[in-house]
């Protein structure tokens, strides 16, 4: 009885209204009224999540983001998404590497310009999947070779018109924040005009395509000198991966007060299918000052000593990068795309520092040192990927081939003026000496594939590549002269001209079969490298010639369109560099001085992956569970030896027994009705590597557990809650120096919330707090990030928000990390609590429908 009184009661509500906006209305007109048939209106309701072949679809409306939200924000609403504090993605366990904008690439192949900067409010569906290479695409053998890629499709009425932001924010103590981000998308062609700029830490991108495309050719990279490296590796956003697992136990945070300007421009369009047109220029600026203090426990087999340094640190980068593709396709059979890529970088380091060691105890000073040094480095890339393709009258047999030539040259200078004393000895020792270099790098990789329809369900493909890379490097060391103060003494210990030839040829043979829900490619290759280094300054040779065969194995068996088992294996060989093979000594650091070795070997990689996917789209359940195994043969390493003045000697080898392996699991289910949902996941980690010091050879073993948990929670539709929290433990044993072993936990935990209030006011606070435990001293801690902001509309376009950082003024940054015989606790300065006004102005303007 109680439903009936409600809808009778709502009834009357509706006609009461209708007769007080009609009761006072007098028709004066008695001709017959007009008469309009109104479109069909079809209301539909659509899951949060459902699946679409191998696609997980995320119906955005469903996930509330704050008033002028990101997409990045939007992200960290999905189940099965991560984001990390450096705006690093990981979707379904795998990090992602390619953002998309309606299927089209967006500035690039750097996935935080899209997720930084696009608005949320424009995003109808956001899209994950694993995005098949050119080459898998056009043969349609599915090797495996795959990309997780994330699509944000666009509202509809956003290929209609323009849409952006633009915004203009200031603070107490000269803060600001501001910019602009216009996007018209019309039809198949985009356009996307961008510049911001603050000095609040925050940034619009990630890596620099430099450091990924060095990444992509491992024998361009590690051929670089050791100045330019160093370089490199300070640059914002670039992490030059370590081989120690220990690694990944520090607690990321970010460091330094940093200014940033960035912006660039953005245009694709396809003509049909004869011509697509994918084009970009993006350049940033930074510039950053950190302050530091490193604490170091030695606690070895032979000795124990402590290792502290502390200083300051000054830094500015500027960086353009330009790409494009064009997809042209000549005729039913032939297509043609070129891609060429121009990347040019300059970085300003410098750089004051002080440090000391003492006895295990800290009642004895050992040695102690200061040291000022400077940097400049200027690098530019340029390259370009020729794809042809054919495809003959017979189905499956097609024929392609890629050339990429590549150019690279870096030039650097560095004044390095340090003064050391060691107590234990009595004695003193001094550098004063400017080093300069350059290099040019120039490589040819050309890549031709066949392949061919064997019965129905099984196919051939044959593949060659050949690879050819050559380097010309001069280093000069000068000391500075006493007589006239300038730096002209050549100083032969630390100078060297020397030049590289480094060819790699790989045959492969791959079957590939496709049975109803299998299918699968399986191969072996066989590679040829040859690696040639001479310098007639410092007369040596370098010379190794390796063969390797190379196993590869994929798999995929679909239980139904929604659950799927995948199973992928890969190995790969390494080359020695040659800064790893050059007997000359790098003193950039004069207490920790390296060697090359060169009688290193190549590294042999072995990586699998066994993953299981579903996603149930009638209870929105998605579940993920991954298993990954690495193996090493002659893994890269080092080597460490201390002499009697307590300077390190370090030297790589070539060593056996390393392996990681991990376990991750998630699952995500709805909570409620309206869009609530709670994911949760955890991860079991193992890594066993060995460690050498002063003659003792160590196995270390790390045991590590990661529970996290997300909870979106919409208890009333003006209010959106969000609890989330993830907790890292790690427990390192040392075989040799049980004294060092050490368990510890990191603890990432928050809450927030969005609220719509009334007189046209939007609310978000939010807390993230850091916790850690198991380090030394002050280390250990609790650190609470309480940040707030209000937003009110004025109209239609303009908002004005009022936003502070650090309520609490508690922002600190600490982590630990742990390597071959050593831990350190790290602390840096931090960005503390700050106020700031904006003014938004919201574009929205969209073209309207004739009806």
């Amino acid at each position: 009885m109680r439903n009936f009184t409600v809808i009778i009661s709502a009834l009357l509500l509706f006609t009461a209204r209708l007769s007080a906006q009609t009761k006072n209305t007098v028709r004066t007109d008695t001709s017959k009224p007009k008469i309009r048939d109104l479109k069909e209106v079809v209301v539909e309701s659509r899951p949060p999540i459902r699946m679409k072949g191998d696609t997980v679809e995320y119906n955005a409306a469903q996930y509330k983001t704050k008033e002028n939200a990101v997409v990045e924000d939007l992200l960290r609403k999905l189940p099965g998404v991560k984001v990390d504090q450096g705006g690093n993605i990981t979707a379904q366990g795998e990090k992602v590497a390619k953002v998309l904008v309606d299927g089209k690439e967006f500035f690039g192949n750097d996935p935080a310009i899209a997720t930084k900067n696009l608005p949320a409010d424009m995003v109808a569906k956001v899209q994950v999947l694993d995005k098949m290479s050119d080459q898998e695409e056009f043969t349609g053998i599915d090797d495996g070779d795959k990309v997780k890629t994330i699509n944000i499709v666009t509202k509809k009425n956003s290929k209609k018109g323009y849409f952006g932001n633009i915004s203009a924010g200031i603070g107490p103590d000269g803060k600001y924040d501001g910019g602009l981000n216009i996007n018209s998308f019309a039809g198949e062609q985009q356009l996307s005009l961008l510049f911001k700029a603050n000095n609040v830490n925050k940034s619009g991108f990630s890596a620099s395509e430099l450091i990924r495309m060095l990444s992509a050719n491992p024998e361009l990279f590690n051929n670089l000198p050791a100045a330019a490296i160093a370089e490199l590796s300070k640059m914002k956003g670039v992490r030059i991966n370590s081989d120690d697992p220990a690694e990944k136990a520090q607690l990321a945070r970010p460091t330094g007060i940093n200014n940033t300007q960035y912006g660039g421009v953005n245009y694709n369009n396809d003509w049909g299918e004869a011509l697509k047109l994918r084009s970009s220029y993006f350049f940033n600026r930074f510039t950053s000052r950190n302050s530091f203090n490193y604490d170091r426990h030695y606690l070895l087999a032979d000795t124990a000593y402590n290792y502290l340094q502390n200083g300051i640190s000054l830094q500015e980068n500027n960086n353009h990068r330009g790409n494009a593709a064009f997809d042209i396709r000549l005729d039913k059979y032939n297509s043609l795309k070129i891609s060429p890529a121009v990347n040019h970088n300059t970085s300003v380091l410098k750089s004051n520092r002080t440090y000391r060691s003492y006895t295990a105890d800290n009642t004895l000073l050992l040695n102690q040192g200061e040291q000022v040094l400077n940097g400049n480095n200027t690098n530019t890339n340029a390259t370009a990927d020729i794809l042809y393709r054919h495809r003959f009258a017979k189905p499956g047999r097609t024929l392609s081939l890629v050339v990429t030539p590549e150019y690279l040259r870096v030039e650097n200078q560095s004044l390095n003026i340090a003064r050391n004393e060691y107590y234990n000895l009595g004695t003193t020792d001094s550098i004063n000496q400017q080093t300069q270099g350059h290099s040019d790098n120039y490589s040819l990789n050309n890549n031709l594939i066949y392949t061919e329809q064997l019965t129905k369900h099984t196919a051939l493909r044959l593949t060659e590549q050949f690879n050819i890379n050559q380097g010309d490097y001069e280093q000069l060391a000068y000391n500075m002269n006493h007589a006239d103060g300038a730096y002209n003494v050549l100083d032969d210990r630390y100078s060297d001209i020397y030049n590289s030839t480094i060819t790699r040829n790989i045959a492969d043979v791959a079957i590939a079969g496709r049975y109803k829900k299998f299918n699968y490619t399986a191969g072996l290759s066989i590679e040829n490298s040859r690696l040639k280094g001479n310098s007639d300054y410092k007369t040596y040779r370098l010379s190794g010639n390796y063969n390797t065969v190379l196993p590869h194995v994929y798999a995929r068996y679909r239980f139904s369109k929604s659950k799927q088992l995948t199973l992928n294996y890969n190995s790969n060989a390494v080359l020695p560099g040659l800064n790893q093979l050059r007997p000359l000594e790098d003193i950039s650091d004069p207490l920790y001085i390296r060697k090359g070795n060169p009688d290193l070997q190549q590294a042999v990689n072995h990586d699998m992956t066994l993953a299981y996917l579903s996603n149930n789209i009638y209870s929105n359940v998605f579940t993920n569970i991954q298993l990954r195994i690495s193996a090493v043969r002659n893994q890269f390493t080092d080597y460490y030896t201390i002499d009697s003045a307590g300077r390190q000697l370090i030297s790589p080898i070539n060593a056996n027994g390393y392996f990681s392996g991990s376990l991750h699991g998630e699952r995500s289910v709805p909570f409620g009705g309206n869009g609530s949902s709670l994911t949760f996941g955890a991860e079991l980690s193992y890594n066993r590597y060995p460690g050498y010091f002063n003659a003792i050879a160590d196995k270390i073993r790390q045991w590590g557990i990661t529970p996290d948990f997300n909870f979106n929670y919409y208890p009333i539709s003006d209010l959106s809650m969000t609890f989330r929290g993830n907790a890292s433990w790690n427990d390192r044993h040392s075989e040799a120096n049980p004294g060092t072993n050490q368990q510890y936990w990191f603890l990432n935990y928050g809450l927030d919330l969005m609220a719509n209030l009334p007189w046209k006011l939007n609310a978000d606070a939010g807390i993230e707090c850091y916790t850690t435990t198991g380090l030394s001293g002050a280390y250990n801690n609790t650190v609470a990030l309480l940040s707030g902001g209000l937003s009110r509309d004025i109209n239609k376009q303009f908002s004005l928000r009022l936003e502070g950082y650090d309520l609490l003024n508690q922002n600190k940054s600490f982590n630990r990390l742990a390597r071959n015989g050593y831990t350190e606790d790290r602390q840096n300065n931090v960005l503390g609590r700050y106020y700031m006004l904006s003014l938004i102005c919201k574009l929205r303007h969209f073209a309207k429908n004739n009806q």
